[in-house]
């Protein structure tokens, strides 16, 4: 084998290996995305209690007066 043989052998391998790794980081980052949507969905807006007092103090309202 000479060095041409090799120093080919040597890029291949690391473009497999760089195309597997930037699978990887895809897939993990794709898992934290789904995490943290699910995590603060109750801190975001249009959500109860996602900074809409208002609308958390009216439902309140509304379920006292059905019990009342």
């Amino acid at each position: 084998m000479q060095w041409t043989d090799i120093t080919g052998l040597a890029v291949a391998f690391l473009t497999i290996l760089g195309a597997v790794l930037a699978g990887l980081v895809w897939l993990i980052r794709a898992v934290v995305r789904q995490e943290l949507e699910k995590w603060t969905k109750a801190i975001q807006p249009g959500y109860r209690n996602g900074g809409e007092s208002l609308a958390d103090i009216a439902a309140k309202l509304d379920e006292i007066s059905r019990k009342l």
